[in-house]
């Protein structure tokens, strides 16, 4: 089952925090009822502005012109040609009153879809203003208002859906250890069935709204309690949880004997100094080997990944960069039209850097997770483990707006020490070991399976001997 929805905000996903400049991980934002009105009411001018403007030859290009004149060459924008559509607009369009807001957005919209039609570019966004200050708190490993838990679609029972099956019901997934859905006695695979008085069924014609709908009434003040009603198997049970702010850890550890298990869930402001702690004690514990998971990472500041991998590579004359990111690059170029380059270099005084070492790996590491997966792997640091990561080789920056929105822009192309891009093709394990289920993975973050199901956590343990 792929998580859809989250109480405690959209999830998200990599970027770079260039100095002086305030950044977010990227998860696109979900398409929700949001971006389907801004596409109905104002979305469609820019569009026809931007797209129309393009034929010259057709036989309507006379009165195309007098609503959508042509936007001159080179790279400033024909405000006079926006305000002559916003007009039009305004006196003409069947609804009348169209707020100035609404267009704004639209516009504001539409230029980022352009990124994504003319340059193939999945990772620039425009966000609300909600969705940034969202994905703000996300970033710093906060949840205001929550009790810890992630809805997701499934079928009969709970299960995931078979190809082409409408999923029937919302499952909670990933409730948070130690926090107040756990204390309050919520369990994976509970079947949502009410918030408060207030029944799933009531909130729209497929799960997917269910879920769209649900997540902000789980979600409250802080302090306050809401109750929700789950069918767990045959049982019908109500459990109140108390709403609260969460601060959730991004790194988590624990000794399989002489291994020291170290879980990465993200790379946020603190990952790096709570890596280098956890290391520090798990080697003073006598742990001689490390595996470090980064399955179902979506990734973090650049900077944390630098941390990271600092801490099992020593920098020499043939081992210098983390990654290299390059930025303003002609359109049809490559690497080598760059405009900027910047180099991550290997930070001195790692204290794991003689023992040995495995990457879990899967489809859903991203960004970050893969800048760290593929550093590792091409200085021979460590055997990468699962299935082909996700394939992003962008780095984004938050620019937000004047009106509390955000522009999440892609800036820059990131490559490996061997100089290779993953856009699109991902990190290649050294072994590859599939996981059938992802509900099998071991994890410490929440409640979970034990090891012993987990084959991809298996393998890695053979391969360093325990």
């Amino acid at each position: 089952m792929s998580v859809t929805g989250e109480e405690g905000g959209p999830p998200a996903e990599p970027v770079w925090s260039p100095p002086g400049r305030r950044s977010l991980r990227d998860r696109l934002p979900a398409r929700g009822s949001v971006a389907r009105v801004l596409g109905v009411v104002a979305a469609c001018y820019l569009t026809a502005l931007l797209v129309l403007n393009l034929s010259t030859t057709s036989m309507y290009s006379g009165f195309i012109n007098r609503i959508f004149p042509h936007v001159g060459t080179g790279s400033t924008l024909d405000q006079s040609s926006i305000d002559t559509a916003w007009q039009t607009i305004q006196q003409n369009y069947v609804i009348r009153d169209v707020p100035g807001a609404k267009g704004t957005t639209g516009a504001e919209q539409g230029i980022v879809q352009i990124l994504h039609d003319t340059y193939n570019d999945r990772f620039s966004a425009y966000l609300s203003a909600q969705q940034y200050q969202e994905l703000n708190s996300t970033l710093g490993g906060r949840r205001d208002g929550s009790i810890g838990i992630a809805l997701s679609e499934g079928c009969g029972g709970g299960s995931a859906c078979a190809s082409g099956q409408a999923p029937t019901t919302a499952v909670i997934q990933d409730v948070l250890v130690n926090q107040p859905a756990d204390r309050a006695g919520l369990k994976n695979g509970d079947i949502l069935v009410a918030v408060g008085g207030t029944t799933l069924a009531s909130l729209g014609s497929d799960e997917t709204t269910r879920i769209d709908k649900a997540s902000p009434l789980i979600r409250g003040a802080v302090g306050t309690s809401v109750s929700l009603t789950v069918q767990r198997r045959s049982n019908r049970l109500t459990v109140t949880v108390t709403r609260a702010n969460l601060t959730i850890p991004s790194v988590y550890s624990q000794a399989f004997g002489h291994v020291l298990y170290m879980q990465v869930t993200g790379f946020d402001t603190d990952t790096g100094a709570a890596a280098r702690t956890q290391l520090q004690n798990g080697i003073a514990a006598g742990a001689t080997s490390v595996i470090l998971d980064l399955r179902e990472n979506g990734g973090g500041y650049v900077s944390a990944a630098q941390s990271l991998v600092s801490e099992f590579v020593q920098p020499t004359a043939t081992q210098k960069n983390v990654v290299v990111r390059r930025g303003r690059l002609t359109a049809g170029g490559g690497p080598s039209s760059a405009q900027e380059v910047v180099s991550d270099a290997i930070q001195p005084g790692g204290v794991a850097l003689t023992e040995s070492m495995v990457v879990l790996v899967n489809g859903d590491s991203a960004s970050a997770a893969e800048i760290t997966a593929a550093a590792l792997h091409d200085y021979h640091r460590a055997m990468v483990v699962g299935e082909k990561t996700f394939g992003k080789g962008s780095v984004q920056v938050d620019f937000p707006l004047p009106d509390g929105t955000d522009l999440h822009l892609t800036v820059e192309r990131w490559y490996g020490p061997n100089g290779e891009s993953i856009e699109g093709s991902g990190v290649t394990p050294d072994r590859t070991v599939t996981l059938p289920q992802v509900e099998a993975r071991f994890r410490l973050d929440t409640q979970s399976p034990p090891a012993a199901g987990d084959a991809q956590l298996q393998a890695a343990l053979s391969a360093l001997g325990a």
